[in-house]
């Protein structure tokens, strides 16, 4: 049984250290400026519909079209090799790595049992009880993590990749799809890792029902972090890998932090260069991630030197989200190093775009992830929880706490929290924005 912490106040994640070299995955009432963001979500019928984006976007394009479900038929699953990954017993108390809530009660979590493999949960009851619809992944030898994206309450994709240096390689790499909630998996085809020495951690992106990417870092040094991208046309049934990742100097430099697509052609790669390059990595691909172009952001208008070569600043660029095709919020954030001092200078800035990343405007933060549900309405979440109702021009503190955790939120009051400490484990939820939260106490369901 994992320990509880004692919580005192609210919220998460201290992600100010920008230095380290290994790459890295919201209330109150809306006032009428506060559109929501668009979903692509399909709602079980008996969940309410998330609301609909007022905002001016681009015509529908034939890129929209192809949202749907794919309806092909395909193969039926090969077998995976050797013993898969077994279900945990109805009762068992859960420890969450990743949450992703849906609606007020239905959701998705990875995680399971404290030092052992990943599991895949879902929940229909705010996250008391959890289903175990973990893939039959073969489970040695080694621990597993996974990643998980979910294009609704039906939809998702997962991908093992080991957790430690000693894993390489899960037993079978290969993404899962499922369409029923997790009741059945389907395995792609095997990735193809001719010539790469090992690979861990993975991201998954999927623009619609039908393209998708993979990214999996496969080796890091001397300023580089070694990356592979897959794409997929086909929901996931077959990648193909687009780079070869120790034969790409510009895209391989520098430590990756986030993969963003906002169609099966345009595509965004954050990073952090740690202080080897100046200024802020950011990398857009228009041909579905085949090519990439280095865009330049414009120094903070308060600090026109930061992104100086000669200022001694690591910057990075994390948290990157589109509320349409033009509007998007981009976190960047900055280690400032004097000679003559010890102690490092720590800058936020919060970037935003309104032609779709031609140009972006930048505006200080209080630090920490950003995390934006609605153009207006987003927090800032380290141990100090900060919120903002008028995109990022003001911000209000509305807690401050003696843990980290995973987050999500799906209105502007209702929100849950993977929180943990060095030793302790908890599942916590927040009705007021993040003000305050209290404990649920997550098992799986019988």
């Amino acid at each position: 049984m994992h320990s509880k912490i004692r919580f005192a106040a609210a919220f998460w994640l201290a992600a100010l250290l920008l230095v380290a070299c290994a790459p890295q995955d919201l209330g109150e009432q809306a006032s009428p400026s506060d559109t929501p963001v668009t979903s692509t979500q399909t709602a079980i019928p008996s969940h309410t519909p998330p609301p609909t984006l007022t905002t001016t976007v681009p015509n529908p394009t034939a890129e929209v079209a192809e949202s749907e479900p794919p309806t092909e038929t395909v193969a039926p699953p090969v077998p995976p090799p050797g013993p898969t990954l077994e279900r945990l017993p109805a009762g068992q108390e859960l420890v969450f790595t990743q949450l992703y809530m849906i609606d007020q009660i239905s959701g998705w979590a990875t995680g399971g049992v404290a030092g052992s493999h990943d599991h895949v949960f879902t929940t229909s009851d705010s996250g008391h009880t959890w289903r175990d619809v973990t893939p039959p992944q073969p489970g040695e030898p080694g621990t597993l993590a996974i990643t998980l994206f979910l294009k609704d309450d039906w939809t998702a994709w997962a991908t093992y990749y080991g957790e430690t240096m000693d894993v390489l390689f899960p037993p079978w790499p290969v993404v899962w799809r499922t369409t029923d909630a997790g009741s059945t998996w389907q395995p792609s085809q095997p990735l193809d890792l001719t010539g790469l020495e090992f690979t861990y951690q993975t991201e998954l992106q999927f623009a619609d029902y039908q393209h998708g990417w993979l990214l999996t870092h496969v080796g890091a040094g001397m300023s580089h972090d070694y990356v592979a991208i897959y794409r997929t046309t086909d929901g996931g049934i077959t990648w193909t890998r687009l780079l070869d990742p120790y034969n790409d100097g510009q895209i391989q430099g520098c430590s990756k932090t986030g993969l963003t697509f906002l169609d099966s052609q345009v595509g965004w790669l954050t990073g952090d260069c740690n202080g080897v390059m100046a200024g802020a990595f950011l990398n857009r691909t228009t041909d579905g991630g085949t090519t990439w172009t280095y865009i330049d952001l414009p120094a903070p208008a308060d600090q026109p030197l930061l992104f100086d070569v000669n200022t001694w600043a690591a910057c990075g660029t994390y948290d990157l989200h589109f509320f349409n095709p033009q509007n998007a919020i981009l976190g960047v954030r900055c280690i400032q190093y004097a000679p003559d001092s010890p102690d490092p200078t720590y800058s936020f800035y919060m970037y935003i775009t309104q032609d779709g990343g031609t140009t972006w405007s930048s505006q200080p933060y209080p630090g920490g992830t950003l995390l934006f549900i609605y153009p207006q309405t987003g927090w800032a979440l380290s141990r100090d929880i900060y919120q903002t109702t008028d995109g990022g021009s003001t911000w209000d503190l509305v807690n401050n706490v003696h843990w980290d955790a995973r987050f999500d939120f799906v209105d502007y009051q209702l929100g849950w929290a993977a929180s943990y400490t060095e030793t302790e484990y908890a599942l916590v939820v927040t009705m007021d924005g993040g003000a305050h939260w209290s404990i649920v106490e997550p098992i799986v369901a019988p």
